[in-house]
Order: structure tokens, then sequence, then C-alpha cells
């Protein structure tokens, strides 16, 4: 049995709701242990595999988002910048930082530090922000294009400076998530038949792996930002960007 994908995709489903950037993992993990860069589409079906976990996950929510048009009409606002972003700049992004390891880390470093500083348990629930709310959040979360700076950490991070209550804050990332993981799984599914690296089978056990591990990332991380916000993430992003970054500077692997 090939054992990559599986693990990949363990990565994968336990740092997409993580504001830890699943994008950085699989970078490093692909350097560090596979010795070869990531292949974008594989990781893509594993965003696949997160997408199924996190639709399953808000099943005991569709209710309120359906009975509230103005939640659904928020999170299409939010979704068209990263949308935008991503049509012009992905694939120059992509290649780019993709080998700027160094770069990648100092991203998940910093961003560790913002989290920190950010204690507010905010006041506002998802009925209260404004479309004009709705989009500069979706401009928070367009910059989630860079690798280590994590879509459910730069959204979670404008909607808690927005006063937004933290466990409302979570669901919006993950109703975000509907529409920006669901559009790009999708995207690479149609040209998923390009990847001439990994066979369906290797494809389809990552597929599963992300979707197990993304459904406990769910419960576990709307628990954790529920009781401690940001910090313990912050806490991680700093301890593995400066763990990296000295690695790449001194061993220049």
């Amino acid at each position: 049995m090939n054992w990559q994908p599986i693990i990949l995709g363990s990565i994968q489903g336990l740092t997409e709701f993580f504001p830890i950037s699943s994008s950085a993992h699989l970078i490093f993990f692909h350097h560090f242990f596979f010795r070869e860069e990531s292949n974008l589409w594989f990781d893509v079906t594993l965003h696949g595999g997160t997408w199924f976990a996190v639709l399953i996950y808000l099943y005991p929510y569709y209710r309120r988002l359906f009975r509230k048009p103005v939640l659904i009409f928020n999170v299409l606002l939010a979704t068209i910048p990263a949308g935008i972003l991503g049509y012009l700049l992905e694939e120059k992004v992509e290649n780019y930082f993709r080998t700027q390891f160094q770069l990648t880390s100092l991203v998940l470093l910093l961003l560790g530090v913002i989290f920190l500083f950010i204690r507010k348990k905010g006041f506002k629930t998802l009925e209260d922000m404004s479309f004009l709310e709705s989009f500069l959040v979706g401009c928070a979360q367009a910059l989630a294009l860079f690798p280590g700076v994590s879509r459910s950490g730069i959204t979670l991070l404008a909607l808690l400076a927005l006063n937004v209550k933290r466990e409302e804050a979570v669901l919006f990332s993950f109703f975000l998530s509907l529409t920006t993981i669901g559009g790009a799984f999708l995207k690479g599914m149609y040209e998923i038949r390009t990847v001439p690296t990994f066979s369906s089978v290797n494809l389809w056990s990552g597929f599963v792996a992300s979707f197990i591990c993304g459904i406990l990332a769910c419960f576990f991380l709307l628990k954790v930002v529920k009781q401690k916000g940001l910090r313990p993430f912050g806490y991680y992003r700093i301890v593995v960007g400066i763990i990296t970054l000295l690695v790449f500077y001194f061993f220049k692997t």
C-alpha cells in the first residue's frame, strides 16, 4: 500500500479548517519527506475530501442558513474576491510560492504573532453582519491564495476583528468553505485527468483520509476557538515558522 496519499490526505483534513495553512503544510511535507514538489491537482483532490466533510458537518445549520436568505447572500458576496483573485493570479502565485519555502515560513510566523493579540469574544451574530463587512471578510479570504496565510485563519481573524462572536465566526468560515473549497475541488476534478503522477486508487485514498480528518477538525476547531480564541493556533504557527526557517537557513534543504 502506498501511504503517501493517506498521509497527505490526513494532513490536509487536519489543517484545512485549523487556521494554520493546509497549503504550507502540504508543501513542507512534500519537500522534507517525499523530496518532490507538491502536485497542485492532487492537493485539490484532497480539498474535495474536506469539502464533503464540511458539507456533512454543517447539516444541523442548513435550516438557519435557508431561513435567513441574507446569510446566503453574505456568503456569496464574501466568495467573490477570492474567486476573482484566484482566477487572475492562482497559477502564478502557486508556481512561485511552492518553491519559496522561507517566505511561506515567514508568513506562518508573522500571522501567528498577530493571532496572539486577537482576544475579542465579540457580540455580533451572522445576522448582524452588513454587506460591507461580508465583502471585507471576502477580501481577507482572498489573501489565502498565498501559502502560509490560511483561508480559515485569515477569515477568522477578519471576523473577530469585526466583533463577531467566536462561534459565529467559525460557522461563517465553514459556510465560506462550501463555496471556496467546493469551487476549487470541482475545478480540480475537471482537470484531474491531466495528472499522470497519481493513480485513481491513490487519489481516492487521499480523498477518504482528508474527509475523515476534516470531520474531526471541524468539531475540534469550534470547541477550541469558542473557549480560547486563536491563541493556541498562533503559538503553533510561530513554532512551525521558526523551526522551518532555521532548517531552511542552516541546512539549505
